[in-house]
């Protein structure tokens, strides 16, 4: 390449900021790109689910996220809001009474099912259905007749049965854990529950409760819809009727065939990735079927596409992809056959979504749709082999090529604005990233996206309705459905046999433990538990930065005896939290003193210490309100410098994982740009000075 091009494209990269593209479309912080297809209509907070009347006239919506839920009224032919309900609380749950007069809605953290009338494009609440003992109601749905309500209780892992003429309680049937959706067999005699946690699909009497039928799947089945069957082959009997099953935590789609006899077999996986070695991080999690059952529609809800199969035979075709907005959570075809996605989020508007019309679509215009989506992608399976950095570059181009970076540290912090003078003097000292972007939106999906490369789908839906409406955070090992596609970055590390110590990830503290000495409770993590450092303590307001470093410092003391420390280090710093001063002080001193005890330690030479934040929570700047500092130290890192290549939290990821010579765990590092340019192939080994508190 010539010094001309090579500058060029540098000036190019160094122009890529978060917001809207010169050419169309909108540039998001994990670095894919926003052309959805068809007309967008602005709805409110994390829309999940449809509903269609009876007479095909009014398509409802439940928006379920960060702003106080709602139900939205929208005129189906004209594809514009025409009306909207408030809702005490809303999560998944939406279903229309048979005749359409009636709506339920699943009532999330308010334990109940609330009933509203229908008439007239307007709706009028009526009323609660209380379910006694629960702790969140997800989905709804009628048995065939409207004569029962069966409601997901998620957290008690069963369903309340509600009989709305006396608005009893009748009955509780246990279920998987986690239960997502429920979806009646035609015939009203039994139904399916998918089972977030467990992976599987459980069939039950209706009646009883009874378990009919359990089949496990892949990790993380939740939509669920009915399709056609399918003819006898020489080999085969037929199958009546087929069940399909999305495993958001998987690239793929599950075909089950359901017997006259009730019998549950898998019939086939349609898997929907764009490439053939695409790691894990479609998300397929809601799915529709077209009037004649012949094309399957698939959100991809971490690929902000639809993929489009055709299901009419024995063996299906993925024919394309329709770009979709930020996040499609749901998909239904109306009777025009416009496709209707809902997009959870919109660019610039974190707390609103959209309903996207997608008119009736030729093979050719399907085939530009497709060549959009995989434009607005990042990732190409080349990437996989050569991520693209420079020959004489510390950060390698493929995993398991050398470098001369033997030991990573990783930081994660949380998030202050305040005058934090160490963080100030590493950014002059080393590179100053002014064009850096965390993936996630809040401290909550942010520990995912910093140790995961994704935010799981249970995440991704939960977080926004528990931040404002009181759930506890359950994402740091507590909840098995909140667990990503393949783990975490010390998972990784694990299979390949990376050395490792761990700082406050995953850790639970023993109740009033005072300061200085006293171990944490539990490790919630059996690949970090021999790891841990056990008097590390974890998140705590009321504990200083300072104690915590004080405890790697010691850990450091006893390396350098040894001679060794391990590959790999994980570390939160701080409560992931705008902090107030007195706090964002004592972190910004803990992490000046980490860097200045490991530049002055004997493995300086072959480090590289990566600080990030985990979420964004200091507001809105100019650019985009999830750019953030970040730093990267060693003596490979450039010095006195300002990089304003746009890198963000995967991009990071990535870098650490071709340094230690580890796979990526998704899509979104796999299609990372490495933090090249922040290194030089000579090393600085000049040490750092802590600035000392006043």
């Amino acid at each position: 390449m010539s010094a001309g091009l090579a500058l060029a494209a540098i000036l190019a990269l160094a122009q890529e900021q978060v917001g809207p593209l010169a050419g169309g479309g909108y540039l998001l912080n994990s670095g894919w790109r926003l052309r959805p297809a068809g007309r967008q209509v602005t709805l409110d907070t994390l829309p999940m689910a449809t509903a269609l009347a009876p007479d095909g006239k009014h398509l409802l919506v439940l928006n379920g996220g960060y702003n106080p839920p709602s139900i939205s009224v929208l005129d189906a032919a004209a594809g514009r809001e025409i009306g909207r309900a408030a809702v005490a609380d809303g999560w998944l749950g939406l279903a229309l009474a048979p005749k359409g007069d009636r709506v339920y809605v699943g009532g999330g953290s308010q334990a109940a099912v609330f009933e509203f009338s229908f008439a007239g494009g307007k709706l009028a609440a009526e009323r609660t259905f209380a379910v006694a003992g629960a702790s969140f109601i997800g989905d709804v749905a009628l048995s065939p007749g409207g004569r029962l309500i069966y409601a997901a209780d998620l957290y008690n892992d069963s369903i309340a049965v509600i009989n709305p003429q006396s608005g009893m309680v009748i009955e509780r049937l246990k279920t998987g854990r986690r239960p997502y959706r429920i979806l009646f067999h035609p015939d009203g005699q039994s139904f399916f529950v998918s089972s977030w946690a467990d992976g599987a699909v459980l069939h039950h009497e209706a009646e009883t409760g009874k378990l009919l039928g359990r089949l496990r799947l892949g990790p993380h089945p939740t939509d669920m819809v009915w399709g056609s069957g399918l003819a006898a082959e020489e080999d085969k009997p037929a199958i009546p009727r087929r069940l399909f099953v999305a495993a958001a935590n998987t690239n793929n789609v599950y075909s089950i065939g359901v017997t006259e006899s009730k019998e549950l077999r898998l019939v086939e996986v349609i898997n929907v990735s764009m490439t053939p070695r695409q790691p894990a991080g479609m998300t397929p999690s809601g799915l529709a079927l077209s009037a004649d059952l012949k094309r399957l529609y698939v959100v991809c809800s971490d690929a902000n596409a639809v993929a489009v199969a055709d299901v009419s035979e024995a063996q299906s075709r993925v024919l394309g992809f329709i770009p979709a907005g930020w996040y499609p959570t749901a998909a239904r075809v109306l009777r025009s056959g416009t496709l209707v996605v809902l997009n959870g989020r919109s660019p610039g508007r974190i707390k609103t979504g959209t309903a996207q019309f997608v008119a009736p679509f030729t093979e050719a215009e399907l085939d530009a749709y497709t060549r959009t989506v995989f434009e607005n992608s990042p990732y190409r399976d080349e990437k996989l082999l050569d991520a693209g950095t420079p020959k004489d570059s510390p950060v390698p181009a493929r995993p398991g090529d050398p470098s001369p970076i033997e030991h990573v540290v990783y930081i994660i912090e949380g998030s202050s604005s305040k005058v934090m003078p160490n963080h100030h003097k590493l950014a002059r000292e080393w590179v100053l990233l002014d064009n850096f972007y965390v993936n996630a939106e809040a401290g909550a999906d942010g520990r995912q996206w910093s140790t995961a490369a994704i935010a799981s789908d249970y995440v991704q839906k939960l977080w926004p309705n528990s931040f404002r409406r009181g759930r506890l955070n359950d994402h740091q090992g507590e909840e098995p459905a909140a667990t990503p596609p393949a783990g975490y970055i010390w998972t990784n590390a694990a299979a390949a046999g990376v050395s490792m110590r761990n700082y406050g990830h995953f850790v639970a503290n023993r109740p009033q433990a005072a300061a200085g000495g006293t171990q944490v409770l539990v490790v919630r993590d059996s690949t970090l538990a021999p790891v841990t450092n056990l008097y590390f303590r974890g998140a705590d307001a009321n504990y200083p930065d300072v104690e915590r470093a004080k405890v790697f410092l010691k850990d450091l003391a006893e390396f350098e005896k040894t001679g060794q420390m391990p590959r790999l280090i994980l570390m939160r710093l701080g409560n992931e939290h705008t902090m107030e001063a007195p706090a964002a002080a004592d972190n910004d001193q803990a992490l000046g003193l980490i860097v200045e005890a490991l530049t002055r330690s004997q493995f300086w030479p072959a480090t590289a210490i990566f600080v990030a934040e985990g979420g964004a929570q200091n507001g809105p700047d100019h650019v985009d309100w999830r750019r953030s500092p970040a730093f990267v130290i060693s003596p490979y890192a450039r010095r006195r410098t300002v990089d304003s290549t746009m890198y963000n939290t995967t991009a990071m990821l990535r870098t650490m994982e071709l340094i230690l010579g580890l796979r990526p765990m998704t899509h979104f590092d796999a299609g990372a740009r490495p933090m090249a340019s922040v290194f030089q192939p000579g090393a600085d080994r000049r040490p750092y000075t802590a600035v000392q508190p006043h």
